[in-house]
């Protein structure tokens, strides 16, 4: 087995307050502080937390490995028994004696030194597909692909709006004109203008939530199994005798042994996305929306659309449109990264003895002898590990090294550094 790279013990201890005289109410007994058991932690492996350079801040953990095996004790609370032969009360901590359950081959005492990379990996990348934020990069070149599709004129139309406006503009307004020259015309126009404004819009919001946070965690269902043994009835809590403590009355506890296991993980993660270069294209299409505000707060006529002229910016945009749909379209698989991402499991193995609540003899204020039910506790062991396993930047189970150029990149523009 691996050498665990820390080591702590810890003895768990119980205090048995004093018993009193229940006549002259003074303490006739002290207290009793007794050594019951002791547990284990054990750090198998852990990658520490790398410093930020710039800031000189800690970033998010690496992967992690920690057990704690040992005594599992839950003491039952009892108040105001007594023992009436000698006239005694006692208020206070109730344990019971451990019996092997029948079940115990389910009982997983030794401690798991290393964490299940491939498991979790796997349990990792399904997480992040089920709670991920939808990639707005892709979201991005969907949205200007379909203002692209309806209403926009071919490239050939758009350069020769300005002869047909020369043409418009010498014929005058007569009616044939106006229905079959001026008023497709116009409306071509228009839907170039909103098609280049509603451009200019939607690449604004991107860009201006481009490099915020967005954190998500998801939760698999626990996984439990339960094995359960009635040994019977037992005597086995009650009033202290030496150390130990022992029932007074009947009828006596229900005892049931227990073996149980159970799984929990989860995934917690930060995502944020990045796009194309601020040099590129993209920034260039945002001044052509600007150019589009322009001509959409005019009221359109032949003689405006002539002053307007050259109408090279909207034969730009169109041509641009193009290009920053590919680029945001290539971007689509890379654009949204996890500042962190971590995939946790932990596992909890118990064995134990559970005690019902047993029937105590207490006095009442007149001095008579009555019965009550009280004090279910457990006592048994338990075996819990904990594991983390981090994730790049775009997943789990792919290093840093096998990461595209593309991606690479995009980590460092939105400032997501591998620092060693």
């Amino acid at each position: 087995m691996a050498v665990p790279m820390k080591e702590k013990v810890n003895t768990r201890s119980i205090v048995y307050p004093p018993k009193y005289s229940f006549s002259t109410k003074k303490q006739v007994e002290p207290s009793i502080k007794e050594d019951v058991g002791q547990s284990v932690s054990r750090l198998w492996r852990s990658s520490g937390n790398p410093i930020n350079r710039v800031t000189g801040n800690r970033e998010g953990g690496g992967s992690f490995q920690v057990t704690h095996t040992g005594l599992f004790v839950n003491p039952g609370s009892v108040e105001n028994i007594c023992w009436p032969s000698a006239q005694r009360t006692y208020s206070g901590p109730v344990i019971g004696s451990f019996i092997k359950s029948p079940h115990w081959e389910h009982y997983k005492q030794e401690p798991q030194s290393a964490p299940d990379e491939k498991g979790l990996n796997a349990a990792g990348a399904t997480a992040i597909a089920q709670c991920a934020p939808n990639n707005p990069t892709a979201n991005l070149s969907s949205t200007l692909g379909e203002s692209m599709r309806d209403g926009i004129p071919s490239l050939p139309g758009i350069s020769l709006w300005k002869k047909k406006t020369e043409i418009l503009k010498s014929l005058g307004s007569e009616y044939l004109n106006y229905q079959f020259g001026w008023r497709p015309l116009k409306e071509e126009v228009s839907n170039v203008v909103n098609a280049a404004r509603q451009h200019r819009d939607v690449m604004q919001n991107y860009r201006h939530n481009e490099g915020r946070d967005v954190h998500r965690r998801f939760d698999y269902p626990d996984e439990r199994q339960v094995y359960e043994h009635e040994v019977g009835l037992a005597n086995a809590v009650g009033w202290p005798s030496g150390s130990k403590y022992q029932s007074l009355s009947q009828p006596a506890a229900t005892v049931v042994t227990v073996t149980e296991n159970v799984r929990k993980r989860w995934f917690e993660g930060c995502f944020t996305y990045g796009g194309p270069s601020k040099t590129d294209s993209f920034g260039r299409h945002l001044g052509f929306g600007s150019e589009a505000d322009a001509v959409y707060g005019l009221n359109l006529s032949p003689d405006v659309l002539w002053e307007m002229t050259p109408w090279s910016w909207a034969v730009d945009w169109f041509t641009n449109a193009g290009d920053v749909i590919h680029n945001v379209g290539n971007f689509a698989a890379a654009g949204l990264v996890m500042r962190y991402g971590y995939m946790m499991e932990e596992n909890i193995s118990t064995t134990y003895t559970r005690y019902g609540s047993s029937c105590w003899n207490y006095f009442t204020d007149s001095g008579q002898v009555k019965s009550k039910r009280e004090g279910p506790c457990s006592i048994g062991y338990l075996n819990v590990s904990k594991s983390r396993v981090p994730a790049n930047p775009f997943g789990f189970g792919v290093g840093w090294e096998g990461l595209s150029p593309t991606q690479l990149a995009i980590t460092a523009a939105i400032g997501i550094t591998r620092f060693l």
